[in-house]
């Protein structure tokens, strides 16, 4: 055993880099990190989601390496989708209830990616003179200098864009900033670390600033400035209350591509949808309270063709809206944020070292409320001592396997 390593991989080889992810595994459960990453056990439950989402990123990729030629993002989207039929176990691919299958993905992701190439002129992902890096992997040791100087962190950034200082959709650099960086000594671009996340569920953009991940690359590169790029799973229902965006402009319904509404009504024997803002949600809501049958019906038809002539209601095909969403939000981290976060990884990062000489990796078991954690593990089955249960749920594969599926993760 390597007194001066992080762990033993299946191989029975030290392993002397950490990362977030594997970070967070010993922190959650020193029993579960164990079992994943040093014996090799995994679940067999083959999701969908990451597939997916290493789809999208590829099409981002693909779009502005080609400089944002139109209908690129959507291409390359669609082709690897098309690849994933290809993969060994295909039929067990495990989708949620909301990506439903992969036909309903197939639509999610083609939309998302045309909403991405409208949107993206107005997001701080820089082009020419310095275009945005993608896949970016950056190290950095955790203890330079000392008797553990070869243990290092790694990470790989999604998107290492190069935007104007005072991008709009920046925060705004104070003069009172205390990090030293471009933007303290007066280029016009500033360095920004931005993850690229699918999720069924929105991002809380109050809280970015809070993410560990994002303030740990910040913390390994000295960037101080942070982003998510979110990609939220949608299904494809309209109805009223819904929020969608318009990826085409119809002639004359003065809709903008790209913009945001929320769906008030669908006409459905008119293949009509009708949006505007919150305020005509609210409007129309108060208009047509306690009326019923005809009389509804013919009070609707008159306050949408007036408040459309006012040009605050839009009639449109249902066919041109999506209801998949883009959130980008970004936050801009202190000098003590990013050196707390470095403390932190020193301080897991020997812990992992310990425990690897000792060989001792505790279960930090919860099963009440409200850390009822070991009803979801995976490796409950192996902790509980119900071999039969493991072997139907879990499989042990090599160490390649392991490396590549848990670095692509990060």
């Amino acid at each position: 055993m390597n007194d001066f390593a992080l762990y033993t991989n299946p191989k029975g080889q030290p392993v002397t880099h950490s990362s977030y992810s594997s970070r967070s595994d010993f922190r959650k459960c020193p029993k579960y990190f164990e079992l994943t990453r040093i014996d090799g056990w995994m679940d067999k439950e083959n999701r969908a989601a990451p597939l997916f989402g290493k789809c999208i990123e590829a099409g981002i990729e693909y779009h502005e390496g080609l400089e944002r030629a139109p209908g690129t993002a959507v291409a390359k989207f669609t082709a690897l989708w098309e690849a994933v039929k290809t993969v060994p176990d295909f039929a067990q691919l495990v989708f949620t209830e909301k990506e439903k299958d992969w036909d309903q993905l197939l639509r999610a992701g083609r939309e998302m990616m045309m909403l991405y190439e409208i949107r993206v002129p107005f997001l701080p992902i820089s082009t020419k003179p310095n275009r945005a890096l993608f896949q970016q992997v950056v190290r950095k040791k955790v203890f330079p200098g000392t008797e553990y100087d070869k243990l290092e962190n790694k990470a790989i950034l999604d998107i290492l864009s190069f935007p104007s200082w005072n991008h709009p959709a920046l925060p705004k650099i104070l003069a009172s900033d205390s990090v030293a960086d471009s933007t303290a000594t007066g280029t016009p671009w500033r360095s920004l670390i931005i993850d690229v996340k699918t999720s069924g569920m929105e991002l809380d953009t109050t809280f970015v600033r809070l993410d560990p991940q994002l303030a740990e690359y910040a913390w390994m590169s000295r960037i101080p400035d942070i982003a998510f790029l979110w990609f939220v799973k949608k299904g494809h229902e309209l109805k009223k209350g819904s929020k969608v965006s318009a990826l085409e402009a119809e002639s004359g319904s003065g809709v903008v591509p790209g913009f945001e509404y929320v769906v008030l009504t669908v006409d459905k024997e008119k293949n009509l949808a009708y949006m505007g803002g919150y305020p005509a949600l609210a409007a129309y809501e108060k208009e047509l309270a306690g009326t019923r049958g005809k009389a509804r019906d013919e009070k609707e038809s008159k306050w949408l063709a007036a408040n459309i002539a006012k040009g605050e209601v839009y009639a449109v095909s249902p066919r041109t809206l999506t209801r998949q969403r883009i959130q980008f939000a970004a936050a801009r981290l202190t000098q003590a944020d990013m050196d707390e976060i470095g403390r932190d990884v020193a301080q897991t990062t020997i812990e992992m070292v310990r425990a690897n000489k000792e060989n001792y990796y505790p279960k930090l078991a919860g099963i009440r409320f409200p850390n009822q954690k070991c009803q979801f593990c995976a490796m409950r089955h192996i902790c509980l001592g119900d071999s039969d249960a493991r072997d139907k749920n879990l499989t042990r594969k090599g160490d390649e396997w392991l490396e590549e599926s848990l670095e692509q993760s990060e």
